[in-house]
C-alpha cells in the first residue's frame, strides 16, 4: 500500500509505516546465518525506516497528539521508547553480522518496536481518531517533513528497497 496514493491521515500513515517495518523485520528473520550481506543491508533498511518514522512522530505527530489528547504521560512513554530504540539502532549500525550479538540485538529492537506500535495502535490512535485533531492536515505535514528528511542536507536515506519511493521509508 502506498502512502501517497490516497488522502491518508496521520494515523493511516503511521500504521502503514508500522506494516512496512514489520515486513523488513520478517525479511531479516527469514535469512539464514550465512546471509551476512543481506542481514547487514536489511538491518540498515530497518534502521533508516525507523529513524525517519521516529523523527516524524517526535517532531510532528507527538506534539499535535499531546495537545489534542492532553495525555502527557502517554506521549512521554512513547518518547522514552523511541530513545531506547535509537540506542539499539546505533548499536546495530556499528555491529557487523558476524558479531555474536548482532541477531539478538535486531530481535530486541523488533520486540521493542512491536510493543511500541501495538500500544500506539491500541491506545493512542483510537483516541486521536475521536479527537478534533485534523489528522489529514497533520498527515500532509508529516509527508512533507519526510521528503525533507530523505532529500535535504544531512538526510536520512530511504531503505534500499524504496529506490526513491518515499512511501517505503
Amino acid at each position: 500500500m502506498e502512502i501517497e496514493s490516497m488522502q491518508d491521515d496521520a494515523v493511516d500513515i503511521l500504521i502503514i509505516e508500522h506494516e512496512e517495518v514489520t515486513a523488513l523485520f520478517e525479511q531479516f528473520r527469514g535469512l539464514s546465518a550465512r546471509s551476512k550481506d543481506s542481514k547487514k543491508r536489511i538491518s540498515e533498511d530497518i534502521c533508516a525506516a525507523l529513524s525517519v518514522h521516529a523523527l516524524l512522530e517526535q517532531d510532528i505527530f507527538y506534539p499535535a497528539a499531546k495537545t489534542a489528547l492532553k495525555e502527557a504521560d502517554l506521549i512521554a512513554e512513547a518518547i522514552v521508547e523511541h530513545a531506547s530504540a535509537l540506542e539499539l539502532m546505533e548499536r546495530i549500525r556499528q555491529m557487523e553480522p558476524e558479531n555474536e550479538l548482532f541477531d539478538a540485538t535486531v530481535k530486541v529492537l523488533w520486540d521493542q518496536v512491536t510493543r511500541h506500535a501495538r500500544e500506539e495502535e491500541e491506545k493512542m490512535f483510537p483516541r486521536l481518531r475521536k479527537s478534533k485533531l485534523d489528522l489529514v492536515a497533520l498527515g500532509a505535514r508529516m509527508l512533507e517533513y519526510r521528503r525533507v528528511l530523505e532529500t535535504g542536507p544531512g538526510r536520512i536515506p530511504a531503505p534500499a528497497g524504496a529506490a526513491g519511493d518515499p512511501s517505503l521509508a
